[in-house]
């Protein structure tokens, strides 16, 4: 019998689990806490040592119970590691939440204007995403400025873990599209943005692991005395569609710590207003990402703890439909500079009256406004589709948002069966692995 130990790398945990290949049942799922983030300076960094002590701690555990065939994993994306050609790591992990490329840069303009600046009216067109600050592109920018010339290898989270075990120097299109780097097209770095990094670098030679378009064995680690093949890992938001049973007939709503609205496609349109992303099997996801979650919504919930000593999350998840009904302010949930509709002025509250300034009305209409942004997203996706699956984290498992989704966009919204989309994702990857 084959066993695969499926783990998915998130902001926050590690979600791990057995797969047993031929039936596709999941056993010993668990749910364990990673080395948390340095933050510094608009800086959000968490020591590669640590995260890669954490892969290998789950996967001796789990190789004590099963013998262990292989391991897949998919990761949270936009993140990344720099290395030497040595394959030795020149940085800690980088987070998709580090915003310090808004700061200035050697005394000069910061790198996320410079890339802007160049790139602002055909980085779609090369990647297929909108321009985001927090993307890795932006921040390797950043690195050649403050560390001109030499050589630099970018990997994202799934390769780097490796570089302690035997890398086969591999990276599946969705991890490695989402450095920013790659033409959507061609699935290769796009020479016109590593020539702009290199200039900008005094020279820097910049390199990627070979991009492939299906999972394959990406390296191996040892698991006492045995190797282990380990397989491109992929991304955390393609694998949650994929376990959450979404098809060309849906619309995911995906809810995490950041979220997406996304439709699996032939061939992804090419419109204003949806990005595009690299699946499975050939295919391809129209979507709309980084729409204010659970991020925002903690720093919200953090803040109203501090003011009342009150666990605002309660609040939130006990508003009803009728409170609903009542509500009267607007909220602008864009408060940080990647997210979907966020502005120079950065997040608002509108509608502010003295009647409206009660408790109730401030969770009820915070749940309206987080709840609208999937309205207004899910509207831009042509043709509309009948049905949605409603997936990812405790958000996503609320009733009341699936019936006010349900009612407002006139269309059958399911919550997924599992709260393990990825782990059941990957299991589905492991099934089609031969």
């Amino acid at each position: 019998m084959s066993v695969s130990l499926l783990l998915d790398f998130g902001a926050s945990r590690i979600k791990s689990a057995l797969v047993n290949d031929e039936t596709g049942a999941l056993s010993y799922i668990e749910s364990r806490q990673c080395t948390q983030a340095v933050k510094k300076q608009g800086r959000f960094e968490i020591p590669l040592r640590n995260l890669t002590a954490d892969f290998m701690s789950v996967c001796a555990d789990y190789a004590q119970r099963e013998a262990v065939s292989r391991i897949l994993i998919c990761s949270q994306m936009h993140g990344f590691v720099l290395a030497d050609k040595d394959g030795r790591a020149l940085t800690d992990y980088i987070s998709w939440q580090d915003e310090s490329v808004l700061l200035p840069c050697n005394g000069k303009e910061s790198s996320w204007k410079l890339f802007s600046t160049e790139f602002s009216g055909h980085f779609k067109d090369i990647t297929g995403m909108r321009m985001r600050a927090g993307f890795p592109v932006v921040k390797i920018l950043d690195y050649v400025r403050r560390n001109p010339g030499g050589y630099i290898k970018v990997l994202s989270l799934p390769e780097a873990l490796l570089l302690e075990g035997k890398p086969r120097h591999k990276a599946h299109i969705t991890m490695a599209a989402g450095s920013g780097c790659v033409d959507f097209a061609s699935c290769m770095p796009s020479a016109d943005i590593l020539r702009f990094l290199s200039r900008r670098g005094s020279g820097v030679e910049i390199a990627f692991n070979e991009v492939c378009k299906e999972v394959v064995p990406a390296g191996e680690i040892n698991l006492s005395g045995k190797w282990v093949p380990v397989y491109t890992g992929v991304g955390d938001h393609q694998c949650a569609v994929l376990g959450a049973g979404n098809n060309q007939k849906t619309l995911s709503f995906n809810i995490g710590t950041g979220s997406q609205v996304s439709a699996v496609c032939g061939r992804a349109p090419l419109t204003p207003d949806t990005e595009r992303r690299h699946f499975f099997a050939g295919q391809e996801l129209e979507t709309i990402t980084h729409i204010p979650a659970g991020r925002v919504l903690a720093a919200l919930t953090d803040f109203y703890k501090t003011l009342t000593g009150k666990d605002g999350w309660t609040l939130f998840n006990a508003v009803t439909p009728s409170d609903m009904e009542t509500a009267t302010l607007h909220f602008n949930l864009a408060f940080f500079p990647d997210a979907w509709g966020f502005n120079k002025g950065g997040g608002s509250v509108v509608g502010l009256t003295s009647a409206g300034l009660t408790e109730k009305n401030f969770w009820a209409s915070l749940f309206v406004s987080f709840a609208q942004q999937y309205v207004k997203a899910a509207h831009l996706f042509v043709p509309a589709r009948k049905f949605a699956v409603l997936s990812g984290g405790k958000l996503a498992k609320n009733p009341i948002l699936a019936q006010y989704l349900q009612r407002q966009l006139q269309m059958t919204v399911k919550i997924a069966d599992a709260s393990d989309e990825t782990l059941i994702g990957l299991a589905l990857l492991a099934k089609q692995i031969r």
